[in-house]
């Protein structure tokens, strides 16, 4: 996210000395940069596991591939909200107490927040369309306090260590979309998105070490993003119950501006005064650069009760990122014609790279799996729906700067969701 220069390294090259670990990794501290699915969008793909590549005939295909449009009987619009997500990220033994004893660091986030508006507009042949989606959302505002920690000062403990977090970062998607049958099985889509993200990290540090002195800082980092996100879809339905869909997709940043605030204030042994703070600031304009990505999807409806979908979603290599493929399926069923029962299931593979024995400062890498499922009432032209969705990951992790220590990780996240919507 943010690229270190020689000073910024060193602030926190000092800094670690006065604890066993440091916890000013900013490229983990906010909206998840090591994976691509981080946010299933619309209630019906939700519910599906995001399998939704070959569907699309509703609003939420205006995201997912804007050329299933083309084949939506009724003019719709559709709202759905995740009603609440609570995530947890634990490194395990990352702190090491003054009496041998291992203990785990867990970081929490959670948040309510809305997730997408859609609208398709009827035209003959060919369909218009409006949406707007959350497509990542981090918010973490959480205070800590460890006692009794091991230091890198011989001789020297951490009595006490005080951390103040306040972490917040958005990624928003909005724009106008069109569709058009080239025939009566084959269609053509297109999504032009406008892509904005904001973001800050405000952290307060304090260690008290054992010879009295203590270590304190303050910083502030905070940017914005714009840019554009085209998503180019085609869809194929050779036979009533059988369709397959494909879509290409890729982030380009128009616009960048980050900056970091730092405020530090070392113990005396280091030379600093009663009245000594160290203060910098740090400005960059680096635009970050997205892979592209391309979806395949195939959807299967054996009886008017049933409908299967697979989706496959592959990420091309940018940068330090590895390339990534990721694969969903969902099944939708109705028991009676008002009521749909989803399910679905999903992999979130992380973009970097495993980490080696014998490195440091390596980033993390947990891969991710996840379950959905979901209820939908229907009643005349309008629909109720709610769900939810559990993901569960497990990898490794390098939380001390410098060292070439490695943690196990876990990611656990819940996010309970409603949908309603209805043609016209």
């Amino acid at each position: 996210m943010f690229k270190k220069n020689a000073d910024f390294r060193c602030n926190f090259l000092i800094a670690k000395v006065f604890s066993f670990f440091f916890v000013l990794l900013i490229g983990t501290s906010v909206a998840d940069e090591f994976h691509y699915i981080n946010s299933l969008i619309g209630d019906r793909p939700s519910g599906m596991g995001g399998a939704y590549t070959a569907i699309s005939t509703d609003p939420a295909g205006l995201y997912y591939n804007p050329a299933g449009i083309a084949f939506a009987h009724k003019q719709k619009f559709s709202i759905s909200v995740n009603a609440y997500n609570i995530s947890t990220k634990t490194y395990k033994g990352a702190l090491r107490k003054t009496t041998g004893e291992s203990k785990d660091w867990t970081l929490r986030s959670s948040q309510l927040i809305p997730n997408f508006f859609g609208i398709i507009y009827k035209l003959g042949n060919s369909n218009l369309g409006f949406s707007y989606a959350v497509v990542d959302s981090f918010l973490r505002d959480q205070d800590q306090v460890f006692y009794d920690i091991r230091s890198a000062i011989p001789g020297i403990t951490i009595t006490r260590y005080v951390i103040n977090i306040d972490d917040e970062d958005k990624v928003y998607n909005l724009g106008p979309s069109y569709a058009i049958k080239l025939k009566e099985d084959f269609s053509f889509g297109i999504t032009l998105y406008f892509h904005y993200r904001s973001g800050k990290i405000i952290r307060n540090h304090f260690i008290n070490l054992s010879n009295g002195e203590f270590n304190w800082e303050n910083y502030y980092l905070s940017w914005t993003e714009y840019g554009i996100k085209p998503i180019v879809g085609f869809m194929w339905k050779p036979t009533d119950d059988l369709s397959t869909g494909l879509s290409f997709s890729r982030t380009f940043i128009l616009d960048s501006e980050r900056k970091y605030q730092s405020t530090w204030r070392g113990p005396s042994s280091f030379g600093f005064g009663p009245n000594d703070v160290d203060y910098r600031v740090i400005e960059s304009d680096q635009k970050r650069k997205f892979p592209y990505n391309m979806k395949f999807g195939i959807a299967y409806s054996p009886s008017t009760s049933l409908l299967l979908s697979v989706d496959m979603s592959y990420y091309t290599a940018v940068e330090d990122r590895k390339s990534v493929l990721n694969g969903a399926i969902g099944a939708e069923y109705y028991p009676t014609p008002s009521i749909a029962l989803r399910v679905g299931g999903f992999t979130d593979f992380a973009n970097t790279p495993k980490l080696k024995t014998g490195l440091t400062d390596q980033l993390e890498h947990i891969d991710i799996y996840g379950g959905t499922f979901s209820i939908t009432y229907y009643r005349k032209d309008s629909f109720f729906t709610i769900g939810a969705i559990y993901s569960y990951g497990f990898g490794k992790a390098q939380v001390i700067p410098g060292a070439t220590t490695q943690q196990d990780a876990r990611i656990n996240s819940v996010s309970l969701f409603i949908g309603t919507g209805s043609s016209f």
